[in-house]
């Protein structure tokens, strides 16, 4: 038992995405669904103790861990920009080079879960959407400028290309 909860806090550690039970019953070699609730449970028990600084967080999306909010003042300088999780940010990044930019072809190359991350992304105020027939337009905001310190959407994307020639 103690095995399997080593490896969902792993499998939950290395995620980019909220897992479903699904997900850990596959990653855990478990065929019920049953006993990936049990464990669950156990694990997020065990997080809720005083002394630990991180807690299992249940989403639309599945499970993640996170730093406890009562500690997040204290380590979040650690970290910056990683209130957004690696999927919301290679969504976000793709988006923020390309933007304006049909909904569609970011699906098209993030795949599904992107529809979430442009969900959450909305909502935070990082991209605008607009309707357009049967996709959406998606473009940045003041708030993303503002967010990572930049002037414009051109020293971002300049900055990505200088990035990309410094690694040939």
């Amino acid at each position: 038992m103690e095995e399997k909860k080593a490896k969902l806090e792993a499998a939950l550690f290395l995620s980019e995405d909220p897992l479903e039970r699904k997900d850990i019953a596959d990653i855990l070699n478990l065929g019920s669904i049953g006993y990936v609730d049990m464990l669950i449970q156990e694990y997020k028990e065990m997080l809720e103790e005083q002394h630990r600084g991180l807690e299992l967080v249940k989403t639309k999306s599945g499970y993640e861990l996170k730093v406890k909010s009562s500690h997040i003042g204290d380590v979040s300088h650690l970290a910056p920009h990683q209130d957004l999780n690696d999927g919301e940010l290679r969504t976000l990044s793709i988006i923020a080079y390309n933007a304006p930019v049909e909904q569609k072809h970011i699906i098209d190359v993030r795949g599904n879960r992107a529809y979430q991350h442009v969900k959450e992304l909305v909502k935070r105020g990082f991209v605008s959407k607009e309707k357009d027939g049967r996709t959406a337009i998606l473009d940045t905001t003041k708030f993303f400028l503002d967010y990572f310190e930049i002037e414009s959407i051109e020293e971002f994307k300049n900055q990505q290309e200088e990035n990309v020639q410094e690694t040939f």
